[in-house]
């Protein structure tokens, strides 16, 4: 592969880089102890070590990292995490719900009383009270740039990624 044809990011850097071979073996050592250093230990130091590497080099993550930071990240997520990613969910398809059919020509309230019963049987259910204030409170939050707070992250299967 050409240089010039490896894609760029907004800056204009190259995504990743094709190493020479010389800085390629001194690389894939690193790395190699980084991986030794991880499956032996667990030490979190390990795969921070790793990723830096990958970084500095513009390399793809290998597969061990990938699922090293998926063990790391889970170790890490507690019960608040959890319960905090629930509750944006729940107001996150409120504000969605309440949107569209204000959209679709639906007044205020009528958006509200009609997001309730169609939201009933999910975890997002509320009264139309709670329709109105998860409504404005994501609303207020977007404005605020403050949407990341919305963000529902995907668990995964770390078993499953190659």
């Amino acid at each position: 592969m050409q240089l010039e044809k490896i894609p760029r990011d907004a800056a204009g850097d190259p995504i990743f880089l094709i190493l020479p071979d010389r800085i390629r073996a001194s690389y894939d050592r690193k790395l190699a102890a980084c991986e030794a250093g991880w499956r032996e230990t667990a030490d979190p130091f390990a795969v921070s070590e790793a990723a830096i590497l990958v970084h500095l080099h513009r390399q793809p993550l290998p597969r061990w990292l990938t699922e090293a930071v998926a063990m790391l990240a889970d170790d890490r997520r507690g019960k608040a995490h959890a319960k905090r990613a629930l509750e944006a969910a729940a107001d996150s398809m409120r504000y969605q719900v309440v949107r569209d059919l204000n959209q679709d020509g639906e007044t205020w309230e009528q958006a509200y009383a009609l997001a309730a019963d169609a939201l009933a049987q999910t975890r997002a259910r509320g009264s139309e009270h709670t329709m109105e204030a998860a409504y404005k409170r994501v609303k207020r939050a977007l404005r605020e740039g403050r949407g990341g707070r919305y963000f529902t992250p995907k668990i995964p299967n770390i078993t499953k990624l190659g």
